[in-house]
């Protein structure tokens, strides 16, 4: 019990009861960014008489009264605000972040010299809680007392004595001269009591360290994450603060709720915790809601036939032609060919009309042997299809042979009796050798000196002849080992045609992915995309994703040229308001009004035009 008393009344007990027992908090209002950077009071601004017309042609004086002696229109008169503290408010988003503006006052009865009262905001939005820096108010003889702490622990640390100084500082002389007069002179017991003493009294002083720190410094100073650390008179009044919270504007956000946690505290131990203040509301206000959402569409011409080809390096035994599956990564290759033909047979979209096969053999070894090997190698591939196809004859059988709607061929058309394909869909090519996917591949290879080697093999029209001549040089091996073996390789050509499609093309029009995920990109507020993709169209939404990402002059070089409506005038007054250009911003603001009613409501809810009707106490004006 004595305890607690002598607590309360070093603390300024009565106080902290009143504070405890009434509830006592800090208030908090929002505020806007103007509040953060107004000017002084004692300097007011000069009030401005605007002149607009409205599309009708109309005048309008802003911010101007009729003098009834003289009938001109003369500056109304501004007069400082009343204090109002707003719980809620609207905050536009600008380049994907939003600045949180809140007031905070803080009453007289929490302004104690002894205390430091500590507030955590914290920010409550789409289901998740964000605590961000505290705040510190902190009375005079508190910082006074937190010096104290630190001067204290400061001249222990200076009792430590750097090694670079010991010669001068730790002589040691008495004691070096009692040692002198009973030993005589000794350099190693001069360095004992010179070097090994000194660092036996710092290695003891600086294991000490945070023990020292820990006894005398109870209430440190803040090491970062403190958003403000003010030091006040009590009783003087209630003092007010404005701070700014910047907040990322992620996908869905429309309103933030805070509210401040707080706790009192003096020599080095929390006194008691305050009421948690009432929630204030940031409604988001985003430029990326007045996008326009109509779907785009594109002109595309549908082709019937559909040709493509594909290669896969299957390796044979120099000079044969069956296929291998246990060779290096045939078993591999085969399968791929086969996973690649049966998606394309049983594409629902198209019909495989045919398979061409190729085979290449390399330059080695004579040309006429070459010519043969590369057709026994076709018809052997030929032969592997066949089978894949059977085993997958039920997607072949049923309308995979319709080639114009009208004319459906019988069901067993293109199938043997025996079930195998019909020869006819797969044919073979041959490549006896395929010089030119050499050439390609020298070019491409910087190790190989290519440039007047594929000129002289160009110029020799015999191939056999042309491979003497490509071998000649240094780069021989190379050539036989690493690229030869990668022109033995078989390439497919598949001809398709569209199912149901009789004309060779048709002409239709297609929605716009692009476009849409620009649009897309708007509406999840991901604003470097939206410009990303929307930049060459040119239009309405590209100055949407340019204004979101504040490229404002962009922005107004593309609605300038749009044809008027209300949503681009809107616009237009955001972006003249931004410039600057007050006027500007009040005629097409007003101008979006006369063409769509409800952009009066929705310039009531928008910061930045919400700030023009404030000022300019627009609908309530004199016409002339």
């Amino acid at each position: 019990m004595l305890v607690s008393l002598t607590l309360l009344s070093c603390a300024g007990g009565k106080k902290l009861s009143m504070v405890q027992e009434q509830g006592i908090t800090v208030d908090v209002a929002v505020g806007s960014l103007d509040d953060v950077y107004r000017e002084s009071a004692d300097v007011q601004p000069e009030v401005e008489v605007v002149e607009i017309e409205d599309l009708q042609g109309r005048k309008i004086i802003m911010n101007a009264v009729k003098d009834e002696e003289t009938g001109e229109m003369v500056a109304q008169e501004q007069l400082n605000e009343i204090v109002v503290q707003a719980r809620f408010c609207h905050v536009a988003e600008r380049n994907g972040v939003v600045d949180l503006v809140f007031e905070l006052a803080v009453p007289v009865e929490l302004q104690q010299r002894r205390w430091q009262v500590r507030f955590y905001p914290k920010y409550m939005y789409m289901g998740d809680t964000l605590r961000t820096d505290e705040i510190r108010i902190t009375g005079e003889t508190f910082r006074r007392v937190q010096h104290w702490e630190y001067m204290v622990y400061n001249n222990y640390l200076s009792r430590v004595v750097p090694e670079h100084e010991a010669d001068s500082l730790y002589a040691l002389s008495r004691l070096m001269e009692t040692f002198t007069a009973r030993h005589g002179y000794d350099s190693r017991a001069e360095e004992y009591y010179r070097r090994s003493f000194l660092e036996y009294i710092n290695r003891k002083k600086d294991l000490a360290k945070g023990t020292i720190y820990d006894k005398f410094v109870v209430d440190p100073f803040p090491k970062g994450g403190v958003r403000l650390d003010s030091v006040v008179n009590n009783g003087s009044g209630v003092i007010r603060y404005y701070y700014v919270q910047t907040l990322a504007a992620v996908p869905g956000l429309r309103k933030v709720d805070m509210v401040l946690e707080g706790a009192v505290h003096t020599n080095g131990r929390k006194l008691c915790s305050l009421a948690e203040t009432e929630p204030i509301t940031f409604y988001i206000s985003s430029i990326s809601t007045l996008a326009d959402e109509t779907e785009r569409y594109l002109k595309q011409v549908v082709y019937r036939d559909m040709h493509f080809d594909a290669s896969y390096n299957i390796v044979f035994d120099r000079g044969a032609w069956k296929v291998d599956p246990k060779k290096e990564d045939n078993a591999v290759v085969l399968e791929n060919m086969r996973r690649h033909i049966l998606e394309i047979i049983e594409n629902e979209d198209y019909v495989l009309d045919s398979i061409l096969v190729a085979s290449a053999c390399s330059p080695e070894g004579r040309y006429p042997v070459n010519e043969k090997l590369s057709m026994k190698r076709g018809e052997e591939i030929k032969r592997y299809l066949q089978k894949t196809l059977c085993s997958s004859r039920d997607s072949v059988v049923r309308d995979t042979w319709v080639i114009d709607a009208g004319e459906v061929s019988s069901d067993n058309e293109g199938v043997a009796g025996d079930g195998s394909v019909d020869g006819e869909v797969v044919k073979v090519t041959q490549i006896s050798e395929d010089w030119e996917s050499l050439y390609q591949m020298l070019e491409q290879d910087s190790l190989v000196h290519r440039s007047a080697l594929i000129s002289k093999c160009r110029a020799v029209e015999d191939p056999d002849a042309r491979e003497a001549v490509l071998l000649q040089g240094k780069d021989s091996e190379y050539i036989t080992k690493e690229l030869y073996p990668l022109l033995r390789r078989v390439k497919l050509n598949f001809k398709l045609h569209r199912k149901g499609m009789i004309k060779d093309t048709v002409h239709t029009t297609v929605l716009d992915s692009v476009y849409m995920r620009g649009i897309e990109a708007l509406k999840e507020r991901d604003y470097r995309t939206a410009v990303t993709l929307l930049r060459p169209y040119g239009c309405y939404n590209s100055a949407v994703a340019y204004m979101c990402m504040g490229y404002d002059n962009s922005a107004l070089e593309i609605l300038g040229q749009l044809p008027r409506s209300a949503k681009r005038d809107y616009m237009l007054a955001i972006v003249y308001g931004r410039l600057g250009d007050e006027k500007l911003a009040l005629e097409y603001f007003l101008a979006s009004v006369e063409q769509d009613e409800s952009m009066r409501h929705r310039g009531n809810l928008d910061p930045e035009i919400g700030t023009l009707i404030k000022k300019y106490s627009l609908f309530n004006q004199n016409y002339q």
